[in-house]
């Protein structure tokens, strides 16, 4: 289950690298720890709103639901699904068939256990720039979208590294963007672009273990630290 992810990248390099502009920019905050079991916000493309640059609320909610998000994770966490059971469970396949998006992310971590102490590490692009992971999402009857991020399993420098769990976010390349985001696209391509291997070039290292402090979420919270212990 992956909880934390990160987005540092200013609002004018995200627009000028993905060619979109935001909806609403005076709200954006770049942000070293996104922690998504405190109902965090999300920089999103949708299908409906393919032009600009959205928020959404990380967790998907039934797009009747009324009630509040922390009693709905209570329930179900919606953070991410995997992407074999998009189809299996109920809440995921209509959002999966019709309301697809991708979320910008500067990295993501994981988590590797050794000599009973539990290690962090930041996974992000060998560019450092943002990139897509591949969604789905509801809009709520007051406007508001909440989303859930797509899982595979885990290859490469994450599957070398993290063995508390076997999975990873999937990756949409830009050059598929347009693609999954279409809403007349073919189910055939689209689960084919869901299932490419990964082809993003990806760093990882380790970083300070206040990153289990929740409250802490200052910006040297990325950079690398190095354990001689750790036989990776």
């Amino acid at each position: 289950m992956y909880k934390k992810i990160s987005n540092i990248a200013e609002r004018e390099f995200i627009e000028k690298e993905l060619g979109i502009k935001y909806k609403f920019p005076k709200l954006y905050t770049p942000n070293s720890v996104i922690n998504g079991a405190k109902e965090a916000t999300l920089s999103v493309i949708t299908i409906d709103n393919p032009n600009h640059i959205s928020y959404a609320i990380w967790g998907l909610l039934p797009d009747n639901y009324e009630d509040e998000w922390s009693d709905f994770q209570k329930a179900l966490d919606t953070l991410n699904v995997s992407k074999d059971n998009l189809n299996s469970n109920g809440i995921f396949q209509e959002p999966y068939h019709k309301r697809r998006c991708v979320i910008i992310v500067t990295g993501f971590f994981i988590y590797h256990l050794y000599n009973g102490s539990l290690y962090p590490y930041y996974v992000y692009l060998d560019t450092k720039k943002p990139f897509y992971i591949a969604g789905v999402y509801n809009t709520l009857d007051d406007g508001f979208i909440t989303c859930s991020m797509l899982m595979t399993e885990a290859t490469g420098i994450v599957s070398r590294i993290q063995n508390l769990n076997t999975m990873m976010p999937v990756f949409i390349p830009e050059s598929s963007s347009d693609t999954w985001l279409d809403p007349k696209a073919d189910m055939d391509e689209i689960n084919h672009i869901l299932n490419l291997p990964s082809i993003l070039k990806l760093n990882a290292h380790p970083i300070a273990k206040d990153f289990f402090k929740n409250d802490i979420l200052y910006d040297s919270m990325l950079e690398p630290v190095y354990y001689n212990n750790i036989p990776l």
